[in-house]
């Protein structure tokens, strides 16, 4: 499926959106507020359940096998939150479960947080999780106090803060880029490919940039130089 998105923060607007909530990086309480608000539903998935629970975030459901969260912490929490509880052994991560209960439950616009920093393989599969969401015709961000991962395999624009480093990773194997705006290095009908490290570290010139895609997916990565608070 072939996706073209004018303006990724403009599109936000008219979907109805969900956060979900893992229990990696380490965002702050002011931050996974500021998601939470921008968001019409909220998932709190194994430990990031008690994550939320601990800021005083408000959220509709926690989901996973809970064997990242302290037994006290989620009975606290089953007492105030939807709680859907899963066996250890399954097919499915946590965050993969999270996902599938917000697309049956109509939700189109995608934020996933908490998803790095603890662990690779989580990272990971979590952008493996971003990849489906986009074949499914979503719209998905990781977004991390200091670091944003977008998906595209079309035309993908993204507010940023001058001077953030932005790289452009092929996610399969090669993509062809047919242009790229407001980055200190462009790129113009170039192939880029996993063996080569050509669009590591760029430098956003503008508050906006974007990078348009005719074959093959690329993660837009943004370092942000002053970090979400």
């Amino acid at each position: 499926m072939y996706l073209s998105f004018l303006s990724y923060n403009l599109l936000m607007k008219d979907s109805k959106k969900v956060l979900i909530v893992a229990n990696g990086e380490a965002n702050s309480r002011k931050f996974l507020k500021s998601l939470a608000a921008e968001s019409d539903f909220v998932i709190g998935v194994d430990g990031g359940a008690g994550v939320l629970f601990s800021y005083g975030i408000k959220t509709n459901v926690a989901i996973g096998d809970f064997d990242s969260i302290d037994k006290k912490v989620l009975e606290k929490v089953k007492k105030s939150v939807k709680v859907l509880q899963y066996p250890r052994e399954k097919d499915y991560s946590d965050t993969e479960l999270a996902v599938h209960y917000a697309i049956n439950r109509g939700f189109e616009d995608f934020t996933l947080t908490g998803m790095g920093g603890k662990r690779t393989d989580h990272l990971l599969f979590n952008l493996s999780v971003l990849y489906s969401l986009l074949k499914k015709g979503k719209k998905a961000r990781i977004c991390e106090e200091n670091e944003d991962i977008y998906i595209t395999n079309g035309m993908l624009s993204v507010k940023v803060n001058k001077g953030d480093t932005v790289s452009i990773y092929p996610f399969t194997i090669r993509a062809k880029v047919e242009k790229t705006v407001g980055l200190k290095y462009p790129l113009y009908n170039k192939v880029i490919t996993k063996s080569k490290t050509l669009t590591l570290s760029n430098v956003a010139l503008l508050d906006r940039i974007s990078v348009k895609v005719l074959k093959g997916t690329v993660l837009l990565i943004v370092e942000k130089r002053v970090p979400s608070s």
